[in-house]
């Protein structure tokens, strides 16, 4: 899309793809990322508060079942929408792989972006769920093609990176959390806007039960809001600055 496939990648993955602070008993929290600007209206970007990560709380880290993020390998997720009028197909595609990342064992996401009908972007996303049952985000090799290049790719432990909160375990209105503190690389964070909207996208229609978002990244002016209904995951992700993207759930295939 208008010839930076990253721009879209930075905005609709399961996982954030940008996809909440008050959540843990017993964790402490490091101070809040800088960088942010104001803290309401759609294009506000409030400062977030990154979690504190100890390797010791993920004793079935790979048993990601947390309602609104759930990860069950096998499990293939199918998106449709549009970037600024480009069809687009996001296929997310939960593996059986289980790769170690900064001492905790992961379960890896495979997420294929097509433009057209022409694959722009292959990524792997890495994510584990703590005993609390909040979902940890650690990291992502994204590969956008034809270039080959890795532009926005991190993996928690290397470089200072540190994973962040993809999904809270019990989301609060108000909650802001780090998703992915990569410094230079990828800073993304997220706040909980509502925990009761309703949506209707090509999968199912949910009323008063679904999480709303507002994910931003604190290194580009753009913020989408997400929309995940427990059982299932993330149903819709749509821009509210910047170009017009929006990608909703089609389909839920299970045995891939």
């Amino acid at each position: 899309m208008s010839g930076n496939p990253r721009r879209y990648a930075e905005s609709r993955r399961i996982r954030r793809p940008l996809a909440m602070s008050a959540a843990v008993l017993g964790m402490v929290l490091l101070a809040p990322l800088t960088h942010a600007a104001g803290a309401s209206g759609p294009g506000a970007r409030p400062p977030a508060t990154c979690p504190s990560f100890d390797a010791g709380n993920f004793r079935k880290s790979t048993t990601i079942d947390n309602p609104y993020f759930p990860l069950a390998p096998g499990t293939r997720f199918t998106y449709n929408g549009a970037v600024q009028k480009t069809p687009v197909v996001d296929i997310v595609t939960v593996t059986h792989k289980t790769p170690t990342i900064d001492g905790v064992k992961t379960i890896e996401v495979g997420d294929q972006v097509f433009e057209a009908g022409v694959l722009t972007e292959d990524t792997l996303d890495w994510y584990a769920q703590d005993d609390q049952g909040n979902v940890w985000y650690f990291g992502e090799l994204a590969t956008q093609l034809p270039a080959g290049t890795h532009s926005g790719s991190w993996t928690a432990g290397v470089s200072g990176a540190q994973p962040g909160y993809i999904m809270e375990a019990a989301p609060k209105v108000g909650d802001t959390y780090c998703q992915e503190n990569a410094p230079g690389a990828a800073q993304d964070a997220a706040q909980v806007l509502s925990v009761s909207a309703s949506r209707s996208v090509p999968f199912g229609t949910f009323t008063g039960n679904v999480l709303q978002t507002k994910d931003y990244s604190l290194l580009e002016p753009k913020n989408e809001n997400k929309f995940y209904a427990p059982g299932v995951g993330m149903l819709e992700a749509i821009s509210t600055t910047g170009p017009s993207e929006d990608i909703q759930l089609s389909t839920i295939d299970h045995g891939a």
